[in-house]
């Protein structure tokens, strides 16, 4: 799965974000302390949806895909701010992505799945995911 293009998205759209990265990116920070707020790109999951054909193979492939935000829970003592930032985030990051389509000459466009919290750390800071799904399509010769 090719989440280059996607992670070109977010940093052509998405503004106020002091990093944006990918897989590797993401393990280096949830291992220190990350520059807040950022956001991570990771595949998640790859599956047929359809059958092979007799002769040439036609099938439409779910792809799965993550991005992990993460906002500072220091600014108040109920956290209600990084649940501010992080409902905006949010809502940027469906606008960015929600109904584009990569390449259309092989998928469909871009829709949210599901979104769920990953982890409060001892770093202060808040980590959640929004997972989406990106059909594509693979033709052998």
């Amino acid at each position: 799965m090719d989440l280059s293009l996607i992670e070109a998205r977010l940093k052509a759209t998405l503004v106020g974000l002091k990093s944006i990265g990918a897989v590797a990116d993401l393990d280096a920070a949830m291992g220190g302390a990350a520059p807040t707020p950022s956001a991570f790109v990771l595949p998640l999951a790859e599956g047929s949806v359809d059958a092979d054909t007799l002769g040439s193979t036609n099938q439409r492939i779910a792809q799965l895909f993550g991005v992990v935000h993460v906002v500072s829970n220091r600014r108040d003592a109920k956290g209600s701010a990084a649940l501010d930032d992080l409902k905006t985030l949010r809502l940027n990051l469906r606008a960015a992505l929600v109904g584009w389509v990569p390449d259309a000459a092989t998928g469909e466009p871009v829709h949210f799945r599901a979104g769920r919290l990953l982890q409060l750390d001892d770093h202060g800071c808040l980590w959640w995911m929004d997972e989406f799904e990106l059909m594509t399509y693979y033709w052998s010769a």
